[in-house]
């Protein structure tokens, strides 16, 4: 029996270093050589400039996922696009092929998801019951965040990127709310997790994730095995909490079959 490993924030779609991570099988098979047994797709162009087709492509993938790693998608959202993406809502959180939306900075301009300009959407996020993914690549993201996490008691809320190099200033903003996750992708730093662990007073709230193709899983795998990290401490991060915060059962999943480990979506 393997190590379970769930990948809470993946992207989907070619990018220049990985110019098939939009079919399947690759996806699939670069994963799985990584030991991941479930990932979270987002689509990257849906980040970008198409929410529709983006999140449009993800739902297709998922509705034929192939193997050995299970697949699910977090439905972007854009607050420019109020109607679009309530429509889109509307039509996939319903699923349970989607953890939940995912909201990210202006790609544009890079400012940060807050509360002041996003919260009628958040409103409607909040119906649904699901996880709520925000892109944190700043401190400053994180700081809204925070914000966003009071604004939406009740709803689990996925901090992703952990501040970037700004980690420690990050990682001071999000202690203490209960309904705020952080996950480690960001910079590829051991001495944060350890930090992490000890502001939080535990692994409780940490969650893995590799935001591949842009990073690949076994960095941050290796990050955290060079963290030096409790047995304990390492289940709940790599699979005990996901499973807490999307509402589904533990267990451990059979070993996928050997993969020569090759380079990112070639």
């Amino acid at each position: 029996m393997a190590e379970e490993i769930i990948d809470v924030h993946c992207g989907w779609g070619p990018t220049p270093a990985a110019p098939t991570w939009n079919q399947t099988e690759t996806v699939q098979s670069t994963l799985a050589a990584r030991g991941i047994t479930m990932a979270c797709l987002s689509s990257l162009l849906a980040r970008r400039y198409d929410p529709i087709g983006g999140n449009e492509t993800v739902a297709d993938t998922l509705a034929n996922p192939g193997s050995p790693v299970q697949l699910r998608g977090w439905l972007v959202v854009q607050p420019a696009q109020h109607e679009e993406s309530s429509a889109q809502m509307r039509r996939h959180l319903y699923s349970d092929n989607f953890v939940g939306a995912a909201l990210y900075p202006n790609p544009a301009t890079g400012e940060p998801v807050a509360l002041e300009y996003s919260r009628e959407l958040l409103i409607l996020i909040r119906r649904y019951s699901k996880a709520l993914l925000i892109e944190t690549p700043t401190a400053e993201a994180m700081w809204h965040a925070v914000e966003i996490a009071g604004f939406m008691q009740g709803v689990k809320i996925v901090a992703s990127g952990m501040g970037g190099e700004e980690w420690r200033a990050a990682i001071d903003f999000a202690v203490k709310p209960s309904n705020l996750f952080l996950d480690i992708a960001g910079s590829l730093v051991p001495e944060k997790i350890r930090y992490a662990i000890q502001a939080m007073s535990g692994a409780r709230k940490l969650l893995f994730s590799s935001t591949a193709p842009g990073c690949d899983p076994a960095a941050n795998l290796a990050m955290m095995d060079e963290a030096g990290l409790s047995s304990d401490e390492r289940e709940k991060i790599l699979f005990a909490n996901a499973n807490r915060v999307f509402g589904w059962g533990t267990g451990s999943v059979d070993s996928p079959a050997d993969v020569t480990l090759s380079a990112m979506g070639r």
